[in-house]
């Protein structure tokens, strides 16, 4: 008598990314990015007074097209009707960072900033976050880094002290597993320089300017290139785990 058939379902390890490859993938692009910072700065930041043809932001804005392009894959995928929405809502934020850190095209096609923009834009680009108040730069990067913080970091955390339960379990799509870990980690040590400078200005213990230390890199790009690189390791894992529960 023939039984009924037997499902193998994929182990919680084989329905993610490996994370030891984005371990790996981090250390690697924050190594060569050093030797570049050192060996090479004009790649990193470009020529001219601005960086936008420097390898760190061609970088940024390669992540969030690849990003880009996952989401939606993914959200044509999705069975499940709040997660379609919440990656096309994901998708439509990282249309507006592509295009606020391209200001829109202008990088690649060169046109004058003219009108609202030449009076608004400290930068005298085509975009709205390079604003002297930082509502549309600082301050949201601020809130993105902590849910990156919050999902990476708390949520397994607080599931390993509890046993099982975390911040974010329900829905089961909205928080990164550990894979997306490592450019968290990788963002805030490139932020490091910055970081140092900025508590040092605070408390005066020394005359050194750190990002000086290190031929003046801006450690905010090298933050936003991993910052970034979390938007496809976040996505290519959230694919992984749709493909398992088909």
């Amino acid at each position: 008598m023939i039984g009924d058939p037997v499902t193998i379902r994929p182990s919680p390890q084989s329905a993610d990314i490996s994370a030891l490859a984005v371990w790996i993938l981090c250390t690697v692009l924050y190594a060569a990015l050093m030797v570049l910072v050192f060996a090479a700065p004009h790649v990193l930041s470009g020529s001219g007074a601005t960086t936008e043809n420097g390898l760190l932001e061609q970088g940024q804005n390669l992540f969030l097209l690849i990003a880009l392009v996952l989401m939606a894959r993914h959200a044509f995928a999705a069975r499940e009707r709040a997660l379609r929405w919440w990656l096309i809502f994901i998708a439509l934020g990282t249309f507006y960072l592509l295009g606020e850190e391209a200001s829109w095209g202008q990088h690649y096609f060169g046109w004058e900033t003219t009108g609202i923009f030449a009076e608004i834009n400290d930068q005298n680009e085509t975009n709205i976050h390079n604003t002297p108040d930082g509502w549309f730069d600082q301050k949201p990067r601020a809130l993105l880094l902590l849910g990156m913080i919050l999902g990476t970091i708390v949520h397994p955390l607080v599931k390993w002290a509890r046993k099982g339960r975390g911040l974010f379990d329900n829905p089961w799509w909205l928080a990164p597993t550990l894979a997306s870990l490592p450019p968290v980690v990788f963002s805030q040590i490139g932020a490091l320089p910055e970081r140092l400078d900025d508590l040092n200005e605070a408390l005066h213990f020394t005359t050194t300017r750190f990002q000086d230390l290190f031929n003046g890199y801006r450690s905010s790009e090298m933050e936003e290139f991993f910052m970034y690189l979390f938007f496809i390791t976040y996505t290519l894992s959230l694919g992984r785990r749709m493909r398992a529960r088909a």
